[in-house]
C-alpha cells in the first residue's frame, strides 16, 4: 500500500539546562497547576504545531507515561492506605491526549498508545492510517530515580509533535512493509523530520516525495 501525505508543522524539543520543561504559559494558571510534567510537555509540543481550529485527530504516544505521578500514588497508597482519585486520574496512560482535548475543546477522537521500544513507530502507524487531519505527540518526562537501575540509561526528556494533512506543502510517500529493523529512536525520527530524506521501520517506510 502507497500513500501520498502532507506534512505538516513539527516541533522537536529535548530536556536541557535552560529548558527542563516546555513553555506552556498559554495554559490557565488554575489548570497548570494541576497538570504533570509529562502532561506539560506533551500539550507543551502539541501547542506549537495545531492550527487554531481544533479540528483534528489526535494520536499520542509515551512507552512510559505518568511514571512519576504513579510513583506518588504508591506512595501515597502505602503510606495512607489510600489514593487520590485527581492523582489517579492523572497517572493513566490518556492524561496527557485527554487534557489536551480538553484544553483546545476538541471534540474529535483521540488515542494513546504505548507499544514498548517500539512505541514511537507503532504511534506514528496510527497517525499515518488515521483520518486526516491528526495531530502525532510521542512524549516522555525524565526518568524517576528509583527506576534507573532497571533502564539500560536514565531517560531525559524529550518530545516531538507533528501535523499530517493532506494540504502540506512539504509532501512525503508512506509504504506499509515488513522488514526486520531496529526499534525508531526518537533522534532518527527527529532527524528526518528535521532534514528529510528516508526512514524505514519494521511495519512502514517514509520517503520525501
Amino acid at each position: 500500500m502507497n500513500n501520498t501525505i502532507g506534512l505538516g508543522n513539527f516541533y522537536v524539543w529535548r530536556e536541557s539546562d535552560d529548558e527542563k520543561l516546555p513553555d506552556i504559559s498559554f495554559v490557565p494558571p488554575m489548570v497548570r497547576r494541576r497538570m504533570t510534567d509529562l502532561q506539560k510537555i506533551a500539550i507543551g509540543v502539541a501547542h506549537r504545531v495545531t492550527p487554531e481550529d481544533a479540528n483534528y485527530q489526535v494520536v499520542f504516544a509515551s512507552r512510559f507515561g505518568e511514571w512519576g505521578q504513579t510513583i506518588k500514588l504508591i506512595t501515597q497508597f502505602h503510606n495512607d492506605k489510600e489514593m487520590s482519585p485527581a492523582g489517579f486520574s492523572n497517572s493513566v496512560h490518556n492524561a496527557a491526549a485527554g487534557a489536551f482535548s480538553v484544553l483546545t475543546k476538541n471534540k474529535n477522537p483521540y488515542t494513546s498508545i504505548a507499544a514498548g521500544v517500539r512505541t514511537l513507530e507503532s504511534g506514528i502507524m496510527a497517525a499515518l492510517i488515521a483520518e486526516k487531519p491528526v495531530l502525532f505527540v510521542f512524549a516522555e518526562e525524565k526518568s524517576p530515580e528509583m527506576y534507573e537501575p532497571f533502564l539500560e540509561k536514565p531517560v531525559m526528556a524529550h518530545a516531538l509533535a507533528f501535523m499530517l494533512t493532506n494540504d502540506a506543502a512539504r509532501k512525503f510517500v508512506w509504504q506499509s512493509v515488513t522488514k526486520q529493523q531496529e526499534p525508531l529512536s526518537f533522534d532518527m525520527m527527529a532527524e528526518f523530520l528535521e532534514k528529510g530524506g528516508k526512514i524505514t521501520t519494521e511495519s512502514w517506510e517514509l520517503t520525501d516525495k
